[in-house]
């Protein structure tokens, strides 16, 4: 059935202003492990990307960065924790109750060919009267996409798979960075004659290759907090294993971006994301958590090993949908050496004028969404100055700390 919104009812616990989706699915007078499964079930099947359960609200869902009620009655604080026990386990109260917050996946299998996925976070918040929890819930397709699908531009896909070096996939939270990693894994199991080991440590697993045809390759997936401690933890347990690729879910600390360099740097394929919206703060995010005095040399290191940056953005079009917008750099030794002989203080300048100059910046993509029709004025305007500027900027036009 596709979703349909419908306007407010009146009364006083009315959804919010955009009316609420019509699922279809009969709604019980109080938490329901069936009900909630197929809550789950439909937003798998409808588009929505992300189901939001607060204590004391409507469960809403988001269908292309659009937010929605789903049901028609609240979920008190108590069903809600007795959803958080669903997906967790009897030990969720405790944990949550300490302080901590829980990150985990959550499966349901409809058939022996078909698993739904989702990854889950549980936060406990604050409620009326009552000890309050949210959770969020990202739905994700059992096996990646192929990579062809993702139409990327061909000398991007040409510069994404190497024998070895560092690529680094950077974005935002829910930018499609995991989806664009997934495909890259897929495409290198699927490739006949691959005869690669591949190795990964996410925080949770998102996207499994069960079904994904593998002759001559071999993927072992691992989930941090169950499986190892850390990411930094994954990285060194990769090296004892020989693996020919390795996938590290986020480059958050300095001990693993350590731990990759290396890796990266002593033959190995490394792929790793990092939260930010270009390729020139990517360069500074990651040496900035060394101590200053060492970063030089940290950049240093980084470069030797880099051999591609990806930023992508999702924008929402005009048909209500989205569509990703795409910076990046391949770092050849050229890049390597203009980077590597540039004052530290002129690091951003130089690689933003690579990315114009040797690249493509995100600003380029835009304007051919907004020239196709695809995205408003008000998209461009909003996200045209996020990446790295498409022509170089007027002499003191720059923000102060840029």
């Amino acid at each position: 059935m596709a979703a349909v919104i419908h306007p407010n009812p009146t009364g006083l616990d009315d959804p919010a202003p955009g009316g609420w989706l019509e699922t279809g699915l009969p709604e019980p007078a109080a938490f329901d492990r069936r009900h909630f499964r197929d809550v789950l079930l439909w937003a798998t099947d409808h588009d929505v990307s992300d189901v939001t359960i607060q204590a004391g609200n409507f469960v809403f869902v988001e269908r292309f960065g659009r937010l929605a009620p789903a049901t028609r009655r609240r979920w008190s604080a108590a069903e809600t924790y007795q959803c958080a026990q669903e997906i967790y386990g009897a030990n969720a109260d405790s944990q949550l109750g300490s302080g901590k917050d829980i990150d985990c996946s959550y499966e349901i299998r409809r058939g022996r060919h078909d698993l739904a996925r989702y990854r889950i976070n549980l936060t406990a918040a604050r409620a009326p009267l009552e000890r309050g929890l949210e959770i969020t819930i990202r739905t994700i397709p059992t096996t990646p996409p192929p990579l062809a699908s993702l139409q990327l531009p061909a000398d991007l896909r040409d510069n994404l798979i190497f024998e070895q070096g560092l690529v680094l996939i950077t974005g935002p939270t829910g930018s499609g960075k995991t989806t664009l990693l997934g495909a890259i894994i897929r495409e290198l199991l699927e490739q006949p004659h691959s005869h690669r080991k591949i190795i990964t440590y996410e925080a949770p697993i998102e996207f499994v290759y069960d079904f994904v045809a593998r002759p001559h390759a071999l993927i072992a997936q691992h989930e941090i907090g169950v499986h190892l401690p850390s990411f930094a933890a994954g990285v060194r347990n990769s090296l004892r294993r020989k693996p020919m690729v390795t996938l590290v879910g986020e480059a958050r600390d300095a001990e693993t971006i350590d731990a990759m360099i290396l890796a990266a740097q002593t033959g190995h394929l490394v792929y790793t994301t990092v939260h930010t919206n270009s390729v020139p703060e990517t360069l500074t995010r990651l040496v900035e958590p060394f101590p200053v005095q060492e970063r030089e040399g940290r950049l240093a290191g980084l470069l030797e090993a880099l051999r591609c940056i990806v930023t992508q953005r999702l924008v929402r079009t005009t048909d209500g949908r989205r569509a990703p917008a795409r910076e990046y750099l391949h770092f050849t030794a050229a890049e390597k050496e203009a980077l590597a002989n540039a004052p530290y203080r002129h690091l951003v300048g130089v690689a933003r004028r690579l990315v114009r100059e040797q690249g493509r910046p995100l600003a380029a993509d835009l304007d051919e969404l907004h020239a196709a029709g695809r995205i408003s004025a008000a998209a461009w305007h909003q996200f045209r100055e996020v990446g790295t500027p498409l022509d170089p900027p007027v002499a003191g036009s720059e923000p102060h700390g840029r």
